[in-house]
Parts: C-alpha cells; sequence; structure tokens
C-alpha cells in the first residue's frame, strides 16, 4: 500500500527534506539461525493475534482462475522454493524472556491444499482464507487449489500480514513465475537464489536506529505534532460498539465520473498539488461532517521502503502516518490543501517512523472498543489492479475475492491511474449498515465534485447533498395539511357526549359519569351560575377536593362565559384569603362541607 508516490521518489525527497539523515549506511547482516527482534509493526500484529487467536483480519488474500495446462507438481515445487528463498517465509514467533521474537527455520514442510468439494466455490474460498494463521509454527503462508469442471482452476494464496505487504506480494508473485518455469525444467532443481537481507535483518537495524538517539528525536518530533489527545472519531454509527479484536468488514465499490476525474487533474496541474492531497483533503471534510467534530484523526499508509536495498525485501514494511485533522468551517479547500501537502512531504523525510513506537511515545490511552489514534484511514494506490502472476503455459486472471474484514470503522481506498480512479469504501459491518455506507460514498462523490469546481470557496459552503438527497429531504418536509377549523374545549366534549353517550368519561371513589352525565350535570350547573351572576369577565372561585364534581365544576364555569380561579383547599387559610381578596371574588363553586370556610 503507498501514498501514490513511487519509492525512488520517495527516497530522493526524503533525502532532500532530512537535513541530518544519512541514508548511505548499511543495514548489517545478522549471525543466520540467531533469533532477532520483532519489527515495530509485527510487534503490534503479534499483540493483536495473541490476543484474538481466532482472528482473520491480518489475513492477506490473492485469488486468480488459471487456464490452461496445470501442473500441479511444479507449482507446489514453485511454491517449495519461494519459502526457501525468502527467510520470512520460514519464520516463527517465540518467546524469549518474556519478549517474542523471531527465528527463520532452515526449511519447512508445504503441500498446496485441495480446495475441491461439492460447496461453491465462494464459501470454499472463504473457509480456507479466515482460517487463522497460528506464527509459532511456519510457515505464515498456505495455498489452495480448486479444480473447476470447466478444466480452469482457482488458485488462493494467503499470507499472513506479519510476513508480508502489499508491495510484497509483487515481488513473490515475480518470485513465483521464476520458480514455476524452473520447476517446469528440472522438478525440484536448484533454490532461487536469496536476497541480500533477511527481513530479521531490518527489524534488528530498525529497533536499533530508533533506540539511538536520533530516532528518539525523531519520534518526539512527531509526537509533538500528534498532540497529547487525540479525539475519538464518533461516526453515526448503525449498531453500539463491542470490544472485540475481529471486524467482520463489507464494501462498497465506486468509479469517479470522467468529468470529475478531469477536474481533479486541472485544478492539481495550475495549483501544484497531487491528487493524494486533494482526495485526502475530501476525505478528511467528509468525516468531519458525519462526526460534527473539526479535531480527529486519519490513519495513511505508507509502503515505508526509503532504503533501496528493502526495495524488493519481502516482508511487513508498511507504516501508517497519523495526521491530525483541525478542521476549519471557514477555511478555503485551496488553503487546506496546502497544509496537507507541507505535512504530506514532511511525512516522506520520515516515512519509516514507526507508527507503534509513536503512539507508545506520546503515551496514548488505548480502548478496546476503538482502534487507537485514528478510527478512519484513506489510502491511494498507483494503479487499478494488483500485481499480475504470470505462468508459463497458462492465464492467470484476479478474481475479485474478499474474506470480509475490516481493521477500522472506515477506510477510503482510491485507484489513480491514466484510465481514471476506482475506489472502494470498507466499513466495519457490525457497525455500519451497508446502506449507510453507500450513502457515505455517494456524499463523498457529491462533496468532492462541490469542492474542486470552486476550490476558492470556504469549505463549510459545499454541500454534500446530491439533487436524489434534496428531493427526498422535499418530500420528508412535505407535511403540510389543511384541518377544520379548530373546535372549542367544550364543543370537543359536546362532540363526543353526541357521538358515544354511554362511554365512561370520569371516575372517583365515589361514582362513574359517562360523558352525557358530564354534560348534562355541567349544563345544569352552567345555567345556575349564570343566574348567579357569571359570565364574560367573570371570575368563579373554584374549592373542591379531586373528584368528578371537580371536572363538572370546570366545565360548567367554561360553559357559562366565565373564568375559574382554582383555590386548592390544602393551601394555607392566609394564602387562599389574599388570593380572593386580590382577584374580588364574588361568586365561589365549593361543596358543603368546605363552605363553612368561606364565609360571605
Amino acid at each position: 500500500m503507498t501514498t501514490g508516490v513511487s519509492p525512488d521518489r520517495r527516497a530522493a525527497l526524503a533525502r532532500l527534506l532530512r537535513e541530518d539523515a544519512d541514508t548511505t549506511d548499511a543495514i548489517p547482516r545478522r549471525s543466520p539461525g540467531a533469533s532477532a527482534p520483532l519489527s515495530a509493526a509485527q510487534q503490534r500484529l503479534w499483540f493483536l493475534q495473541c490476543y484474538e487467536p481466532d482472528s482473520a483480519a491480518y489475513n492477506s488474500v490473492r485469488a486468480f482462475r488459471l487456464t490452461g495446462d496445470l501442473d500441479a507438481r511444479a507449482l507446489e515445487a514453485a511454491f517449495r522454493r519461494l519459502i526457501a528463498r525468502h527467510d520470512v517465509l520460514r519464520t516463527v514467533i517465540a518467546e524469549e524472556d518474556g519478549t517474542p521474537v523471531q527465528r527463520a527455520l532452515p526449511q519447512v514442510d508445504f503441500a498446496l491444499a485441495s480446495l475441491d468439494g461439492e460447496a461453491p466455490l465462494r464459501d470454499r474460498l472463504l473457509a480456507f482464507g479466515r482460517r487463522p494463521f497460528d506464527l509459532t509454527r511456519a510457515p505464515p503462508l498456505r495455498v489452495g487449489l480448486a479444480h473447476e469442471p470447466d478444466g480452469s482452476h482457482a488458485l488462493l494464496v494467503v499470507v499472513h500480514h506479519i510476513a508480508a505487504d502489499a508491495w510484497s506480494h509483487g515481488r513473490l508473485l515475480g518470485d513465483l513465475a521464476q520458480a514455476y518455469r524452473a520447476a517446469l525444467a528440472d522438478g525440484e532443481g536448484c533454490p532461487l537464489p536469496a536476497p541480500s537481507l533477511a527481513y530479521a535483518d531490518f527489524a534488528a537495524w530498525q529497533r536499533a536506529r530508533f533506540d539511538g538517539a536520533e530516532g528518539r528525536a525523531t519520534l518526539e518530533r512527531w509526537s509533538r505534532y500528534l498532540g497529547e489527545s487525540v479525539p475519538v472519531l464518533a461516526l453515526p454509527v448503525d449498531h453500539p460498539r463491542t470490544a472485540r479484536a475481529d471486524r467482520p468488514g463489507g464494501r462498497v465499490d465506486f468509479t469517479l465520473p470522467d468529468a470529475l476525474c478531469r477536474t481533479i487533474t486541472d485544478l492539481c496541474q495550475n495549483r501544484g498539488l497531487t491528487p493524494f492531497v486533494v482526495l485526502l483533503a475530501a476525505w478528511q471534510i467528509l468525516l468531519g461532517r458525519l462526526s460534527g467534530q473539526t479535531d480527529f484523526a486519519v490513519g495513511v499508509p505508507n509502503a515505508a521502503r526509503n532504503r533501496p536495498e528493502l526495495h524488493d525485501l519481502v516482508g511487513f514494511f508498511v507504516n501508517t502516518q497519523v495526521y491530525r485533522v483541525r478542521l476549519d468551517p471557514q477555511v478555503r479547500f485551496l488553503d487546506l490543501c496546502d497544509r496537507l501537502r507541507g505535512e504530506a512531504l514532511a511525512f516522506l523525510a520520515d516515512a519509516d517512523v514507526p507508527f507503534e513506537r509513536l503512539i507508545a511515545e506520546a503515551d496514548i490511552v488505548r480502548d478496546l472498543q476503538h482502534t487507537p489514534v485514528f478510527q478512519a484511514a484513506f489510502n491511494l494506490r498507483p494503479a487499478r489492479d494488483g500485481a499480475a502472476l504470470a505462468l508459463d503455459g497458462l492465464t492467470a486472471a484476479r478474481l475479485d475475492f474478499d474474506i470480509g474484514s475490516a481493521k477500522f470503522d472506515l477506510t477510503l481506498d482510491l485507484a489513480v491511474s491514466a484510465a481514471g480512479i476506482d475506489g472502494q469504501i470498507e466499513y466495519d459491518a457490525g457497525l455500519i449498515d451497508a446502506a449507510t455506507a453507500a450513502r457515505w460514498r455517494d456524499h463523498f462523490v457529491t462533496l468532492l465534485v462541490g469542492l474542486v469546481a470552486a476550490p476558492e470557496r470556504p469549505i463549510q459552503a459545499v454541500s454534500l447533498l446530491a439533487p436524489q438527497d434534496v428531493a427526498e429531504l422535499s418530500r420528508f418536509n412535505a407535511t403540510a395539511q389543511s384541518f377544520p377549523p379548530a373546535a372549542t374545549v367544550l364543543e370537543r366534549i359536546a362532540a363526543q357526549a353526541r357521538a358515544a353517550p354511554g362511554a365512561i368519561a370520569v371516575v372517583d371513589d365515589r361514582e362513574r359519569l359517562t360523558r352525557s352525565d358530564l354534560d348534562a350535570r355541567a349544563a345544569r350547573l352552567a345555567r345556575r351560575l349564570a343566574r348567579a351572576g357569571a359570565g364574560p369577565d367573570t371570575l368563579v372561585g373554584l374549592a373542591l377536593e379531586r373528584s368528578c364534581d371537580l371536572l363538572v365544576a370546570t366545565l360548567a364555569i367554561l360553559k357559562a362565559g366565565a373564568a375559574f380561579l382554582p383555590l386548592v383547599p390544602d393551601l394555607p387559610r392566609p394564602r387562599l384569603d389574599e388570593m380572593v381578596r386580590d382577584s374580588g371574588l364574588r361568586l365561589l363553586v365549593t361543596t358543603t362541607a368546605l363552605a363553612a370556610a368561606w364565609p360571605g
């Protein structure tokens, strides 16, 4: 996985940007057979594998359909030659004095696994690809072969990420083609020549470098950039979080429209930007909109092979660079891109700073429900397809195959080539539904269109709603409804009494009144009140306990056209006297038992 810059260019930029670096020192070879520390990236994967031994999250899978005259015995011999050439494919991880170390074995057993069976091919491939590795045993590689009814073959190559990154697969497939050609000619034959370095040599060198003064200074510099407290990205997920290491994954594929790709190209050429910067800026803005946050982090993988001797070495070199996102809604899109360009160039100078050491130096608090530091990632690849497989006498076509595992809440993976820009959103299917991921994909494309069309505008002025979203919102908000003229409470109660006169309206501990009873009793009392002088602009006191009578009296006062003043009998007597005096009360509805308390 890369950021779209070739390793040669990255190395050249790094030499220009890091004035105090000496890239001519060679990585020393270690004694053959000796134990070596794990690299920083390996150590993190080892920890995760120990925490969740049944997880297949870091199984790296490549699937091919082979058409032609396949020699399965030669293919098996070719893989044995491959394993013999690369120490990392013969490596086991063990603990020495409580510390994990890696040790390359002189030789290991290997055989092609048969994936033939009655189940659908995809189910067989999934079962094989999702099987976890035991990293204390070698090889961290397994290969399955299925024979199809049409005479073709399905080849599935599964490598644990601790032994090989995406860059390594190109080297492995090239070596496999060479080894298969040799095996067709001479069977097991002579082994392939070994590389000048082993991955364990790099791991030991990396450990020594970042334990030294220069490495510690570099780590401190990036720790200051990252800061002590990075807010968790709180995406509006569909399901509650749980503490788990194995994340079921989903995927949404898409292709950016040709017109949009041309606009991005023009913007980059006119403003001195790169597609990496423009696309990362748009992704950060989308994440900010979705979460409502202006401060969070995004992880960006880098091949981290900025030394020539590492270009053809198989192993886990890929490193994660953390971009601290601080969005100002008023900033122009161009200004955000300029800032990211500066950060990207600085990252190129220190592409090999181990992410794992960085978070250790920064003393990041770990939370089992969230990945440390960042929860969303961004990746830009320089081509649509991965490395090709070329086996003599065979046609090999890549199979679109995914074991369905996610490493983060959300990852945007883009491939830029002369033919256009392909995209893929990988999401944690335990948190996010497929429909939500598809909606976020559409938001990203819409937002990107608006940003590159008007890069001088503040980022908050660009909408992420597509025309169909606006139309749907308008439909949701079309709630206008005509109602008949509002009826009064009295009219509504009278209507209910006519509609269901026998229905119970009110109940107390002494009696039950139907709707017709309630209306009739209120009408009789209203007529009596009217004769006593109740009417508009008249205030009638209401001093009753909670009962059916209280409701009858309330309605009666309203029917008489007067207003009522509640006089709760439980209130202190001075307070009640003050209320009567201040209101100038002349009429009172009460009971015989309470009337003595109201002389006059």
